[in-house]
């Protein structure tokens, strides 16, 4: 009997194929598969969103296309998730969220998301774990490990300092050297050192002048070199914006592909010599590598009811009890209940963008209420999706809680509000529910409000409500753990993983944020907590925070050094009348050295269950090596010599315990920036300081904004132009239509989806550029054309109309 040949390696199939393969198998097809080469047995790969569930859509309808998806667990989001402070149920949702995608025949699950929450207005907030990268990290980590254990492979985005929605496609994230590695690398280092993700998704926006896709420092020498990362790299849709330059840097695959302007270029760069063929067949090897990696089971079975309850677990554990008076937990005799605010039927429970998928179910409030039998009276107040006031239904409400001895308020922001592809202006709630929510608190009634929101908002009367419990966005069965958390059934032990500003005025980025494509990073280091805990910011509720329906002391704190280690032991006592979990928060204070540092910074934490008057001493460690900061001169991590000091806390303003740590192994303190710097930064700056060209080491970038159609210029932008105008409402135009029709559909949860896919992409387009359209369109826009357009609205016409004649996208060169 003749003998099987030997499976091909990775290096023989890269021998055996032609330019022509090598360069498709660099880009992506129809939105969501790599491309093969059915002659070698080399197979397609399938990637889909997303973080919080598998959206694998039915009919390709493009990069930004949201059509319907085959139905997946709706998980909360990752912000609802980090909420918990419990990174075991980051990998079983990770876990589970792998077994569905492996059912579906998904290769790639594009997650998870684990930028910083620079701002509260940052309309993608919700995907995202937290402002500090300790928790970003260690949820990251937990997350990919859980999608890799079902073969799937995982990829961690997006890479790197994308924090706003508004100028993603053309923005500059101009960040000085130390706050991009404390702060914004820092997450993104844990999850390739510790869970090792097989692809990492590099960002739309440049970093410090340099597209992401095509950042060399960023791609090649950080990830790969120090990092050690052994995966692929690939862009988000779109984010191509020089395709040889971006492989050169290391930025293998170009998604979503279909870019004829790309593969001409990759192959006229090897055949001039521009591109070295072993460039080329790295970048080729990484890719098959991944094919061969990715081994999902499409056979495993899904136990959706399981899902469904780890759903549910992470909405219960994920809820931040904000206030209470002790009107919380309701009895479910006590007294006339009366519920006000249309999500209490149509609650919010996911966000809107390219992470909305199709539950199989959601359990609304409204549902939870009913299988409980709860005598209740019920008035919408409002409509989710209207910002506007409603005044008959604003009368009938207050008409319905005029005798009330409760009245439960469910509001929040809804998808119009908040999504992927805008920022929000404001923290404020809509309209129509500051103004109910302001009439009921005036007419003394005693009003608890549910929230849903992915990000922190302002909270109307925030002294005068009974209580403020935060469910976030928390995923189809959201209404269930509600239920549990009002009515005693769950005690609440999510606290805050962001800061809640009373206003965004007072957020650490106020005075940059949304305001140009160049986007400067001036509060350097000072984020969120770390900025105000140094401003002494009056904050509405601070980093860490969350009440219980119990108590817990702490007591008997004991710090150790050893070696590269510091471990601290401290024993908790539930001191209440309930069971509960208790967030052990371990934050350092920093010396007073002559390097500009945050007050305290966390370093470690854990969540422990203990039954009505129990105690019980718990243990957090973290390396010594965390207490190092980024030394601009010497381009590495430094421990300074000092004294500093280890802090157990309920949040990161409320310290409960101290102990002193004495440093001796590190150097002694000495500054590596220029006195005005040292000056400037000795506090968090409330704006823009004239120091800040000095601590980036190079002038700041001139903010522009052009006004013409440029590959490079948003559509909102360019509008006041002649040809800018002609494109602004050719495309804006065609998803106003498809909004318009979603909205005229009869009342129904499809009719809701639809709305919310089309204000997503409604909202998005005008941030768009010529570029960003090409390189994402699949074809239907080709770069010869968006290249003509912008000539033409540039004042180079001839040149413009020779590029919208040609055929031959190839011969065209970026400009």
């Amino acid at each position: 009997m003749t003998a099987s040949p030997p499976p091909a390696t990775v290096d023989s199939l890269v021998a055996g194929l032609t330019l022509d393969e090598k360069t498709l198998l660099l880009e992506g097809v129809d939105a969501w598969n790599t491309n093969g080469v059915a002659r070698l047995g080399v197979r397609r790969l399938f990637v889909t969103d997303g973080p919080h569930g598998v959206r694998k859509v039915r009919d390709n309808a493009g990069a930004f296309g949201l059509a319907e998806a085959e139905p997946s667990t709706s998980f909360p989001t990752s912000t609802t998730l980090a909420k918990t402070w419990n990174p075991r149920l980051a990998h079983e949702v990770g876990a589970a969220i792998g077994r569905e995608s492996a059912a579906l025949g998904v290769d790639v699950l594009l997650a998870p998301g684990v930028n910083i929450m620079r701002s509260p207005l940052c309309g993608r907030n919700f995907e995202y774990y937290s402002e500090d990268p300790l928790i970003s990290g260690v949820f990251g980590a937990a997350f990919v490990r859980g999608v890799q254990s079902e073969g799937v492979a995982a990829s961690v985005k997006h890479f790197a300092a994308n924090s706003n929605e508004d100028f993603r496609f053309t923005g500059d994230s101009v960040v000085d050297e130390r706050a991009l590695r404390e702060i914004y690398l820092r997450a993104f280092e844990r999850i390739v050192t510790e869970a090792a993700p097989a692809t990492v998704m590099c960002a739309y926006n440049r970093l410090n002048g340099t597209y992401c896709s095509e950042n060399a420092e960023l791609l090649t020498g950080i990830l790969r070199d120090e990092w050690g990362f052994d995966g692929l790299v690939m862009t988000d849709w779109g984010a191509t914006r020089d395709r040889v330059a971006g492989l050169a840097a290391g930025c293998d695959l170009d998604m979503p592909g279909e870019v004829e302007h790309n593969r001409a270029e990759l192959k006229a760069a090897v055949e001039d010599g521009r591109l070295s063929p072993e460039t080329l067949d790295r970048a080729v090897g990484r890719v098959l590598a991944l094919i061969d990696r990715c081994a999902p089971d499409t056979a495993a079975s899904v136990d959706a009811a399981a899902h469904a309850a780890l759903a549910e677990e992470v909405a219960v554990e994920g809820a931040v009890l904000l206030a209470n008076d002790g009107v919380l937990p309701l009895s479910a005799p006590g007294g006339r209940l009366v519920v006000v605010g249309e999500m209490f039927e149509k609650m919010r429970f996911q966000g809107a963008g390219s992470s909305l998928v199709s539950p199989p179910e959601a359990v609304s409030p409204k549902d939870a209420f009913e299988r409980r039998r709860i005598d209740h009276a019920y008035a919408p107040g409002y409509r989710a999706l209207d910002a506007a006031p409603d005044a008959a239904l604003e009368s009938a409400a207050l008409a319905a809680a005029a005798h009330a001895d409760t009245v439960l308020f469910f509001g929040g922001l809804g998808d119009l509000e908040e999504s992927e592809g805008f920022d929000r202006t404001t923290m404020a709630l809509p309209e129509a529910q500051v103004r109910l929510l302001s009439a009921l608190v005036d007419s003394g009634a005693k009003v608890v409000l549910v929230l849903s929101a992915g990000a922190p908002v302002e909270i109307p009367h925030a002294e005068e409500l009974a209580a403020v419990l935060l469910l976030s966005l928390p995923g189809m069965r959201g209404g269930e753990a509600a239920a549990r958390l009002l009515f005693g059934e769950a005690n609440p032990s999510g606290r805050l993983t962001e800061s809640w500003p009373a206003t965004a005025a007072d957020s650490s980025c106020a005075d940059d944020f949304g305001r140009d494509a160049v986007s400067q990073y001036y509060e350097s280091i000072y984020v969120g907590y770390r900025f105000h805990d140094r401003a002494g910011t009056a904050l509405r509720y601070p980093f860490g925070h969350g009440q219980s329906y119990t108590r817990f002391e702490h007591r008997e704190l004991d710090v150790t050094p050893d070696g590269e280690r510091i471990h601290a032991q401290v024993t908790v006592t539930n001191t209440g009348d309930r069971d509960g979990a208790e967030v052990v928060q371990l934050y350092v204070r920093n010396n007073r050295g002559r390097v500009f540092k945050a007050d305290k910074e966390l370093r470690a934490f854990t969540k422990t269950w203990l039954a009505a008057g129990a105690s019980t001493r718990v243990e957090l460690s973290f390396p010594l090596a965390d207490l190092a900061y980024w030394d601009v001169a010497d381009h590495g991590w430094v421990l300074e010599n000092g004294e500093y000091e280890v802090l157990v806390a309920a949040s990161a303003a409320d310290i409960r315990l101290s102990a002193p740590l004495v440093v001796h192994e590190g150097r002694a303190s000495l500054s590596p920036y220029p006195p005005a710097v040292d000056l400037a930064y000795a506090e968090p700056p409330a704006e823009v300081p004239d120091a800040f060209a000095a601590l980036l080491g190079r002038a700041v970038p001139p903010a522009r904004r052009s006004h013409r159609l440029e590959l490079e210029a948003r559509l909102a932008d360019a509008r006041g132009s002649f040809l800018g105008g002609i494109m602004y409402r050719a495309v804006v135009g065609r998803v106003q239509r498809d909004f318009d029709a979603a909205l005229a559909l009869p009342a129904s949860p499809e009719r809701d989806a639809k709305v919310k896919s089309a204000h997503f992409v409604l909202r998005m387009m005008p941030s768009m550029s010529l570029r960003a359209m090409a390189m994402s369109s699949a074809g239907e826009l080709p770069y010869h054309v968006a290249a003509g357009l912008a000539d033409l609205g540039t004042g180079h016409p001839l040149r413009g109309i020779r590029r919208l004649l040609s055929r031959r996208q190839g011969q065209e060169g970026n400009r």
